[in-house]
């Protein structure tokens, strides 16, 4: 087939009527790049050269056509030519400033609005949530306290029940003192009659020292308590303060038997773990020979405790106490237990001679 020259594309090196090369072009028999370069657009942009990239050309001569795959490696940007140097990094002010200071505009309070319609506002009221809940603290304790003196009363008479009512108060008011000495959260004590009373502690203390501080407090008050009811048996003579004495030795010493929940588990807790399977073993015998409701209940709950804290006590920091506290806690916890059993014992005697008990 014969070509026809006219109807051909003219080559590169022939370019067509009435357009000239422009310097520079290559042509077709040139070195690369191929295809041949064209003029560059407006506002054409060629990336400076980097090592081991597309040389650009000299200044004034316009970049190659198509752009050198480095073109796109980064990113295909554009902007004038020749390529112009980075713009320094604007910094907000302040910027490394030592001390480190607030870049955000500290601005006024916003004005109160006017009301539109003039009326005014109503005022806010007081909340009364303390208030509720002081009286609600105070009600349980004073009715507790009047149910207990009631059943003591009819009982045991009401001499005995209101000076036993004053006794209970000493032991936990021991309790509450010291609870809020350390800075605890503590409620006023609450009575169950034929039982005793508690008093509700509502944070768990730092350590197992501030917890047998706690629960000594009590049988050591109560213990005053007793000392008291006796010099007064003394010096005065009425009847009913010898059986106050004797009682107050008696309960309190037995509120120190290591077993839960009473406070010589929370004392022991203290001097050695080992102790509380030793007063729940005694505590179980007397229940066994006696068949004492409140032993036996005692002697459940002591077992409870038991499997509760005894693995706890080798594993947690709440346990760990220094040498000299722990020597203290002991004389305090065994003197104090013997000074209860000699008062008992030596008020037994004279308790069986009076022939009554509570008067």
């Amino acid at each position: 087939m014969r070509e026809d020259p006219q109807e051909q594309t003219p080559r590169p090196e022939q370019p067509p009527e009435g357009q000239q090369a422009w310097p520079g072009a290559p042509s077709a028999t040139a070195a690369p790049p191929y295809p041949p370069a064209y003029p560059p657009a407006p506002g054409y942009y060629q990336p400076p050269a980097q090592p081991g990239a597309y040389p650009l050309p000299p200044y004034g001569q316009p970049p190659v056509y198509p752009p050198p795959p480095e073109y796109y490696e980064q990113g295909g940007r554009a902007g004038g030519y020749p390529p112009q140097p980075p713009s320094a990094p604007v910094y907000p002010p302040n910027y490394g400033a030592y001390p480190p200071q607030n870049p955000y505009v500290a601005y006024p309070p916003y004005p109160p609005q006017p009301n539109p319609y003039g009326i005014p506002s109503a005022p806010q009221a007081e909340p009364q949530a303390s208030e509720d809940d002081g009286k609600l603290r105070l009600f349980w304790p004073i009715v507790s306290a009047v149910v207990s003196f009631a059943v003591y009363a009819l009982l045991l008479g009401w001499q005995f029940g209101l000076g036993f009512m004053g006794l209970l108060l000493v032991h936990e008011m021991g309790h509450f003192v010291v609870i809020r000495a350390k800075g605890l959260p503590a409620g006023l004590p609450i009575f169950i009659p034929l039982l005793g009373a508690f008093v509700t502690m509502r944070r768990a203390p730092q350590g197992v020292r501030d917890e047998a501080e706690i629960a000594i407090a009590g049988p050591l008050v109560g213990t005053v308590g007793g000392v008291v009811c006796l010099l007064a048996y003394w010096q005065t003579g009425i009847p009913v303060l010898l059986p106050l004495a004797y009682f107050s030795f008696y309960i309190n010493l037995l509120n120190l038997i290591p077993v839960g929940p009473l406070d010589g588990a929370r004392v022991t807790a203290a001097i050695s773990k080992w102790i509380w399977p030793i007063g729940l073993i005694g505590v179980g015998l007397a229940a066994w020979y006696t068949r004492d409701i409140l032993l036996i209940v005692l002697a459940v709950f002591g077992v409870f405790q038991l499997f509760a804290r005894f693995g706890e006590a080798g594993r947690s920091h709440y346990y760990a106490i220094s040498a000299g506290a722990r020597v203290y806690i002991t004389l305090l916890y065994f003197g104090l237990a013997a000074v209860l059993a000699y008062g008992t014992y030596a008020l037994q005697p004279l308790m069986a001679a009076r022939g009554g008990l509570f008067y």
